[in-house]
């Protein structure tokens, strides 16, 4: 009972790390790099695409083939998620009246230039419901001027 329990919690906070994904997604694509290149050494694949004469397997170019795989996955992967955990986990001050964000001890920006500047997000503002409503409720509550006429 106790390692389907476990079993559960690791697989949802699988589900919830989302680096964990990345991660994984960068490994199997170097998994499926490194099958490429043992397939080509077993089968020749130049040989049967281009009609050429096939040579014979050659362990250690697929073996030197593989270590440089592996060695630039460790390196990419390792990277890509310290980057990706330090960029989200960085301490966020925000101004609480203006909501300008702090980028240096004296300087301070608006969230949405800074993440365009220093960020491939693409920023969209929109409204929440409640704004939404507190709006709406302003522009009814907001006298109506009729329309000017040309001669008036």
């Amino acid at each position: 009972m106790n390692s389907i329990l476990f079993s559960r919690r690791r697989h949802s906070r699988i589900n919830q790390d989302g680096f964990f994904m990345v991660a994984f997604w960068q490994l199997m694509s170097f998994f499926m790099l490194t099958l490429l290149i043992w397939v080509n050494e077993v089968l020749d694949l130049s040989a049967l695409w281009f009609n050429i004469r096939p040579e014979t397997p050659n362990f250690y170019r697929g073996c030197g083939l593989t270590i440089g795989v592996m060695v630039v996955a460790i390196i990419t992967v390792g990277h890509t998620y310290i980057q990706q955990k330090r960029i989200i986990t960085q301490l966020i001050v925000v101004c609480s009246h203006c909501r300008k964000m702090r980028i240096d001890e004296t300087v301070w920006a608006h969230l949405d230039q800074y993440l365009g500047e220093h960020s491939l997000a693409r920023i969209s503002h929109g409204l929440c419901p409640e704004c939404y409503e507190q709006a709406k409720k302003e522009v009814s509550d907001c006298p109506q001027h009729p329309p000017k006429t040309r001669h008036g």
